[in-house]
């Protein structure tokens, strides 16, 4: 029978396939699994089983919990100059380049096919074949290359172009070799056999097949030999956690987010406890423009000074920087989301991500590996000197906005360092706000990075030039380096449906109801 309800995505052929779920009966977990299987296909730069993430699950009536199946530090090092770690630059718009490092030896311990298959294990209704199903499809089937996958590929081209599998997969012509590699043109259709099969593999052995079994033993064989550090013993140690949230109080609702190790969740809740005590003023007025300014700032001071450690949540160490803030006169990488609610009150927010990408796939599998040993933002004391066999922390922030009057969203976005600024505004716009769904969402943006203030189009110039936080870039129009927040809300009573996806990521929403 079919179960109403709502889905927002990054990809139309993702979007369709938890819709279709959801039309065949399943719930918002089933449908949820079902678009993380397929987005590997359709977002394959964003999305990859040789990846991590995380799920943020609310099943009618129960407590929230998030199934955390990030990816892992490896058990043991090897010597440097065994690995295979390269430095490749990307390519971003307006000509800014950013380093990004590929090979075997940025790839850490993947998580994504444990994730699905717990959750199924779990929470899931239908059978996981029909789950599937649609990603099986669209692999063998092909999809067409739209405009916004065609220019996350084109970021990073020189990761696509590291290995001759990737090359075989991303490449427009045959037999490209690294410095001839071209992708192809938009409108393309890309066919990935391999990764049909690979997915039809783990059906047949489930998870297993990936940490046990011949996937698993094809990966453990490339590191070793070519440079890598993961080895059977990562793959056999891998759990996926299942953990409870942070819940933060707002001024009209309570927020879900995701707890440590992950960095983003605390730093959107420090910013929101900063925020409910504080006169926000009208939004875009210069006391919005301060206000959000301010908090974003010291959201990033807060971060460099204490890292993510739960202990910023606490009440005091909140108010010593809210009174940073004052109130006074006025005078802050590849990733996707998909959200899914259903008719019985099921909520479900997934942020998956393979880093940018580290070049290599697990041979004759279709399965690009994440490079997260070799992304800056999670290495902070520098590349190699992570911790062994521990969860590495993300910025990544599944979560669920329980609203006072019943309603509840579930939401997400991805952007690297800016989901934090991005997370914090659209879930201000909901709660302070009370803006609907697709206004929260589509609504101006700010960033603050050490004290950069980065600007969307929308807000009044003169305003602007009043901030304390002199130092601006204002942007001539919306874009991915703000995020893209995919949405989904259901009524207190199970009746309306509503869901947003963000055009700045190539949003895409449908909703199952009768009309």
């Amino acid at each position: 029978m079919k179960k109403h309800g709502a889905v927002a995505a990054g990809h139309d052929v993702t979007a369709r396939a938890a819709a279709d779920v959801l039309e065949a009966g399943g719930n918002a977990f089933d449908a949820v699994t079902a678009a993380i299987w397929t987005a590997c296909v359709a977002e394959p730069v964003l999305a990859s089983l040789g990846g991590g993430g995380f799920v943020m699950t609310r099943p009618a009536g129960k407590p929230p919990r998030l199934y955390d199946f990030f990816v892992e530090t490896p058990l043991a090092k090897r010597p440097r100059e065994e690995l295979e770690f390269e430095s490749r630059f990307a390519t971003f718009a307006g000509g800014v380049t950013q380093e990004f490092h590929g090979g075997y030896g940025s790839v850490a311990a993947p998580g994504v096919v444990a994730g699905i298959f717990k959750l199924h294990d779990d929470l899931g209704s239908l059978p996981m074949a029909m789950l599937a199903e649609p990603a099986i499809t669209a692999a063998r089937d092909g999809i067409r290359l739209d405009a916004f996958q065609r220019y996350v590929m084109g970021i990073v081209t020189p990761l696509l172009a590291f290995s001759k599998d990737s090359r075989a997969v991303f490449g427009a012509l045959e037999h490209q070799d690294e410095d001839r590699f071209e992708l192809p043109d938009e409108g393309s259709i890309l066919c990935q056999a391999d990764m049909a099969d690979s997915i039809e593999y783990l059906l047949r052995t489930g998870s297993d097949g990936f940490y046990h079994g011949d996937l698993g033993h094809a990966l453990v064989t490339e590191c070793r030999e070519y440079g890598g550090y993961l080895t059977g013993a990562d793959l056999a140690a891998y759990r996926v956690l299942v953990r409870d949230p942070l819940l933060i109080a707002g001024r009209n609702g309570r927020f879900v987010l995701n707890p440590p190790p992950a960095s983003g969740g605390v730093l959107v809740g420090f910013g929101l406890k900063l925020a409910r005590e504080i006169e926000l003023g009208a939004f875009g007025s210069a006391r919005h423009l301060e206000a959000i300014s301010r908090i974003l700032h010291a959201t990033g001071l807060a971060r460099s000074e204490h890292g993510a450690s739960p202990t910023i949540l606490a009440d005091e160490f909140c108010e010593a920087y809210r009174s940073m803030i004052g109130e006074r006169p006025l005078s802050q990488n590849g990733t996707t989301h998909i959200s899914v609610v259903d008719g019985d009150g099921n909520l479900a927010a997934a942020t998956i991500s393979n880093g940018s990408c580290s070049g290599r796939m697990v041979p004759g599998t279709g399965i690009m590996l994440n490079n997260m040993l070799g992304e800056a933002d999670l290495s902070p004391d520098g590349f190699h000197h992570w911790p062994c066999g521990v969860r590495m922390t993300s910025m990544m922030t599944p979560a669920l906005y329980l609203a006072a009057n019943g309603d509840a969203i579930a939401l997400g976005s991805g952007g690297s360092n800016r989901i934090r600024s991005t997370m914090l505004q659209v879930m201000l716009n909901i709660d302070a706000y009370d803006m609907t769904l697709h206004g929260a969402v589509a609504a101006p943006r700010l960033h603050v990075e050490d004290s950069l203030l980065s600007v969307e189009p929308g807000f009044d110039g003169s305003l602007l030039d009043g901030l304390s936080l002199e130092d601006q870039q204002r942007w001539d129009a919306e874009d991915m380096f703000f995020g893209g927040v995919h949405a989904a809300k259901v009524s207190g009573d199970g009746t309306k449906f509503n869901a947003v996806g963000d055009a700045r990521r190539n949003g895409h929403q449908v909703v199952i109801t009768d009309l």
